[in-house]
C-alpha cells in the first residue's frame, strides 16, 4: 500500500517543558519538533517489530492485526517503507504469522525474527527476513519456545537472546545467534527468570538487563533487580537494584553511556503504571533517581528514542508523546493528539533528524491501528 504525503499539512509544535508533577517550568526549556501523518501500514499492527535498515528501509514486522490483539493473515507480512520518502513500497512475507515476535538487525542488513506466538502457541522457531527479496528463510531452532525475551545485537554482530516466557513460566536460559555460522549456542543463564525485561548494549560491549519478571500470567511478578551479560565470558553478573519494581518499561542508552529506565508497571499491571524514571550510572554501577514522566506509561519498550540535546522522546503508552530532559529531570508533554492511547507502539530513527512511530493498540478496546507518524527533530524540525 502506498500513500503520497506531499499534500499533507505539517504541524509545527512548540513544546513547553513541564515539571515532573505536570506544572510549568520556570525559565522554559523549549524544543521544536514537527509531526506529520506517516504512511498507512498494509494492516493494523501491534506487538509488532519496527527495524531500520541502513538508512534505506524501515520494516514493520508481524504483530497482532485484529481486535483483541489476535492474529490474522497479515501477521505473516512485513511492510517495507522507504526511509527517505516514508512511503510503503512493498510487502514481504514471513514463514509464519507471529504475534509479539522479537527481531534484530544483522550486519548484512537481514533481520533475525524469532519466537512470539504462532498458531496460538509460543514458538521456538526463527527466520531471517531479507528486505532485498522481501522473503524469509528458516533460521535455527531456539533452545525452547520464547516470547517477551531480551533480544540485543552485540558489538561483534552476534545476537543475545535471554529469558522470556514459554507459555507456562518465565525463563532464565540464554543463547546467542552467530550470523557467521547461522547457529544458536547456549550462553549461560540469568540469575532470575525474566519476561518483559529490557536489554541495552553498553558502550563497552556488555548488555544491561533490567527488571521484567512474570507479567504474562497470574500471579504477576515484577522485579527490581538487574544483571549485566558479558559476551566474552558468557556470564551474567548482578548490576544493582532499581528503586521501583517494573516490567513492560523502556530503556535507552544516553550519550554519556548511562542507561535511562522509563515507566513500566509493577505487578498490578494496568493498575500499577509508573511515572518514575531511573538512570543506571555506569561508572558507579548503581541506579539513581532521574525524574518522572508527566503521564504514567507502560508497554513502551519499543517506544523510546534518544534525541539531540540530552533528551529522550517517549512516544508510546498515552495520547501524546512527551520529551524527557535528562539534565533537568523535567518532562515535556507534546501538544499533539495521536488519536488514541496506544500501547505497544514502535519507534525507530530513520535518519539523523527523522523517526517513524507506527502501530500499537488502543488501550481498553485492544484495537490495533494501521496509522504511523513521522517525527522530525533537531535541525530538521525547522525545514
Amino acid at each position: 500500500m502506498m500513500r503520497n504525503l506531499a499534500g499533507h499539512a505539517m504541524i509545527l509544535l512548540a513544546v513547553t517543558a513541564c515539571m515532573a508533577d505536570g506544572g510549568s517550568a520556570a525559565g522554559r526549556a523549549a524544543t521544536d519538533i514537527r509531526i506529520e501523518d506517516g504512511p498507512r501500514l498494509s494492516a493494523p499492527r501491534a506487538t509488532h517489530q519496527l527495524v531500520a535498515v541502513s538508512g534505506r528501509y524501515v520494516l514493520a514486522i508481524g504483530g497482532c492485526v485484529r481486535t483483541g490483539c489476535e492474529a490474522g493473515p497479515a501477521s505473516a507480512t512485513v511492510d517495507i517503507i522507504d526511509a527517505r520518502t516514508m512511503r510503503v513500497v512493498g510487502t514481504g512475507r514471513l514463514l509464519a504469522p507471529r504475534i509479539q515476535p522479537t527481531a534484530a538487525l544483522l550486519p548484512d542488513g537481514r533481520i533475525l525474527v524469532l519466537g512470539g506466538w504462532v498458531d496460538g502457541r509460543v514458538s521456538a522457531t526463527s527466520e531471517i527476513f531479507d528486505p532485498q527479496t522481501a522473503k524469509s528463510d528458516a533460521g535455527p531452532a531456539l533452545m525452547g519456545p520464547r516470547t517477551g525475551a531480551v533480544v540485543t545485537g552485540l558489538s561483534d554482530g552476534r545476537v543475545l537472546v535471554a529469558g522470556g516466557y514459554d507459555g507456562r513460566e518465565a525463563l532464565a536460559d540464554a543463547e546467542i545467534f552467530d550470523p557467521a555460522s547461522g547457529r544458536m549456542a547456549p550462553a549461560g543463564a540469568l540469575a532470575v527468570a525474566r519476561s518483559g525485561a529490557t536489554g541495552t548494549l553498553l558502550s563497552d560491549g556488555r548488555v544491561l538487563i533490567v527488571g521484567g519478571g512474570r507479567p504474562d500470567r497470574a500471579p504477576q511478578i515484577a522485579l527490581a533487580s538487574a544483571e549485566i551479560f558479558d559476551p566474552v565470558t558468557r556470564r551474567f553478573q548482578p548490576a544493582g537494584t532499581l528503586a521501583q519494581r517494573r516490567y513492560k518499561h523502556g530503556a535507552v542508552r544516553l550519550d554519556n553511556g548511562d542507561v535511562l529506565i522509563v515507566g513500566g508497571s509493577d505487578e498490578r499491571d494496568y493498575g500499577g503504571k509508573l511515572r518514575s524514571i531511573e538512570r543506571y550510572d555506569v561508572a558507579s554501577g548503581r541506579f539513581v533517581a532521574a525524574g518522572s514522566l508527566s503521564s504514567a506509561r507502560f508497554k513502551l519498550a519499543d517506544g523510546l528514542l534518544a534525541m539531540p540535546g540530552n533528551r529522550v522522546l517517549v512516544a508510546a503508552g498515552d495520547t501524546a508523546p512527551e520529551i524527557f530532559d535528562v539534565a533537568s529531570g523535567t518532562s515535556t508533554r507534546v501538544d499533539y493528539d495521536l488519536g488514541g492511547q496506544w500501547n505497544y507502539m514502535t519507534l525507530v530513527r530513520a535518519d539523523a533528524g527523522t523517526a517513524l512511530l507506527a502501530g500499537g493498540y488502543r488501550e481498553g478496546r485492544i484495537e490495533p491501528t494501521d496509522r504511523s507518524w513521522i517525527i522530525h527533530f533537531g535541525e530538521g524540525a525547522a525545514s
